[in-house]
């Protein structure tokens, strides 16, 4: 009799356990839980802004979870967040301060209202931004830091409540991310150098290449060493210039490296073209005569 009376006691415990277990189950499936857009440990979001337009817009959104739709609309307030970036730069670049990402400068965009709404029955919300990426480089990584301030109903997911805003550049010639990389066929001399030309946006008409065949690398030093400047104009005529140290020289005249940019078109495919013929002086002051085709591969879907 005892033994029947504990096993109808612990089958009540077990049964009580396990409808409350299943009660807050079902509470925190239908909860109501926002956060704001972001990926990775950092909580980036990054969007690429395009050279050819002065300005353009950027968002920092918030999105709605749980397994019904909110009853009542999300209204968030949101202000700026260095602290974020402090511990993103402490984080991955201790000490090294030339690696540190940076504040987009308050000039290069604006922020009407810090605020957000996500309406009752919907998903998402929105916080518009005005961007103007011109003369950014494409060296350094820029972040607009946001945080939640405030919100008026339900609950925020706390590792997301805050987000890294990251402004990358594109023109028509090649974009920051992913990293645009040509085919080259080049003669140094009369030696033939093939290999991988790295183009970077500078403006909406103009990119960074690397003289020769050095191969890209993200330093400052090589970089400012070695960096030419190619300016399209609209009809495709190229102009060669220093980006900082080189010396280099643009060769006219030459018929089939005529310093021209062109889309070359098969059946299949297209490619954007670049033909430059230019003179550089290296290390031993001596100059070297430089051909080079670089070719893309493109949709132009």
């Amino acid at each position: 009799m005892n033994r029947s009376i504990i096993v109808l006691a612990v089958v009540a415990i077990f049964s009580f356990y396990s409808c409350n277990d299943d009660q807050i189950f079902e509470k925190e499936q239908y909860k109501t839980i926002f956060a704001l857009q972001s990926e990775g440990t950092y909580n980036i979001f990054e969007s690429v802004h395009d050279l050819n337009e002065p300005e353009s817009y950027g968002y920092i959104a918030a999105t709605c979870g749980g397994t019904l739709p909110s009853e009542k609309d999300i209204k968030v307030k949101l202000l700026p967040d260095p602290e974020a970036l402090n511990r993103y730069n402490l984080l991955n670049f201790d000490v090294d301060r030339r690696s540190y990402a940076k504040l987009l400068p308050e000039r290069m965009y604006d922020i009407e209202d810090y605020s957000l709404t996500i309406p009752a029955g919907e998903r998402t919300g929105r916080m518009k931004m005005t961007i103007r990426p011109e003369g950014l480089s494409p060296d350094s990584t820029y972040f607009i830091p946001i945080k939640v301030d405030s919100y008026s109903s339900y609950e925020i997911n706390p590792q997301k409540s805050n987000v890294l805003y990251r402004v990358l550049l594109k023109n028509d010639y090649a974009a920051q991310k992913p990293q645009t990389n040509y085919t080259m066929r080049a003669f140094r001399g009369s030696v033939q150098l093939p290999g991988i030309k790295t183009m970077h946006p500078l403006s909406r008409n103009k990119v960074r290449i690397l003289a020769d065949n050095i191969a890209f690398q993200p330093d400052t030093e090589v970089i400012n060493k070695y960096g030419i400047i190619l300016e399209v104009a609209d009809d495709g005529n190229i102009t060669i210039s220093p980006y900082k140290n080189l010396k280099v020289t643009q060769v006219n005249g030459d018929p089939d490296f005529p310093n021209k940019f062109f889309i070359e078109k098969t059946l299949f495919k297209s490619y954007k073209v670049f033909l430059i013929r230019y003179n550089y002086i290296n290390d031993a002051g001596n100059t070297i005569e430089m051909k080079e085709e670089l070719r893309l591969e493109f949709s132009e879907k």
